[in-house]
């Protein structure tokens, strides 16, 4: 379980603008996290149990032509990593506010916005971490990119902005459950998400009306466009894939920021 992060030492006396309250904020929710092991390891380990379980279980059976399936599974793995690391954010935060460290954080002189900044900052430097861990055992058991050094390049600001996009979602809606236990139940959107998508199989061989579900939903053009890129001189590159992820990313970042701002300024009122 991780440990609640105590208002009077996260936050200086004296006031605080936007830059000053995120850095602190940052700094204790990561200095929180890396000392519980229970948190560390299974978000710096579950994407690697995913992609050896895919790798070497599943694999023949899942038709990925013209791609081997660690090339063809590795993008949607390391994104499903960063959504299922992201989703401990939503806990975090309503354990946080039902401990009462919402509310005396609020009552400082502190620029409010700069609590779901540093937050956010935080939680995607984990997810970043995950992804990284489970892109290293990707390339222990097969992965190789086939792309040039631009492609890779924006591949890696993909990952990143869909870590960010990811975090603020579920601190989205960790500050709108009413308790750790509903976060914990909101957080379960990630399952869905992950096998109804063209992470783990392409979804031209799902149904039909389960393939237009897949096909709408944001993962798997996040997926897609992230093949693509690294896979380009295999298959090309999905333009139409990354401007509907590039335009998905930005929706959920700004519609989340918004909405856990607003949100966590509502908190003390609502208590």
């Amino acid at each position: 379980m991780t440990p609640t992060i105590h208002a009077r030492s996260a936050i200086p006396p004296s006031s605080a603008g936007l830059s000053a309250t995120s850095a602190t904020i940052a700094s204790k929710t990561l200095k929180v996290f890396l000392r519980d092991p229970q948190a560390v390891f299974p978000t710096l380990l579950q994407g690697v149990l995913f992609l050896l379980v895919f790798r070497y279980v599943f694999a023949g059976a899942i038709d990925s032509a013209p791609l081997a399936y660690v090339d063809y599974m590795t993008p949607g793995i390391i994104t499903t990593t960063l959504l299922f690391g992201s989703s401990q954010a939503a806990v975090t935060v309503a354990r946080e506010r039902s401990a009462g460290f919402t509310d005396r954080v609020l009552s400082l002189p502190v620029a409010r916005l700069g609590v779901t900044l540093g937050r956010l900052t935080a939680q995607s430097t984990i997810v970043v971490a995950a992804a990284l861990t489970t892109l290293i055992a990707a390339f222990i058991t097969g992965f190789r990119p086939h792309a040039g050094v631009g492609e890779l390049a924006v591949a890696l600001a993909m990952l990143m902005l869909y870590s960010i996009a990811f975090a603020a979602l579920f601190l989205a809606l960790g500050s709108a459950a009413s308790s750790p236990e509903a976060a914990q139940g909101l957080a379960f959107i990630a399952i869905p998400l992950t096998f109804i998508s063209s992470a783990i199989v392409p979804t031209a061989s799902m149904p039909s009306w389960l393939a237009a579900v897949a096909d709408f939903q944001p993962l798997t053009p996040m997926i897609d466009a992230l093949r693509g890129l690294t896979q380009a001189d295999l298959i090309g590159m999905d333009q139409n894939a990354l401007t509907v992820a590039i335009i998905w990313s930005l929706a959920i970042l700004l519609g989340s920021v918004v909405l856990a701002a607003r949100l966590a300024a509502r908190t003390k009122a609502l208590n």
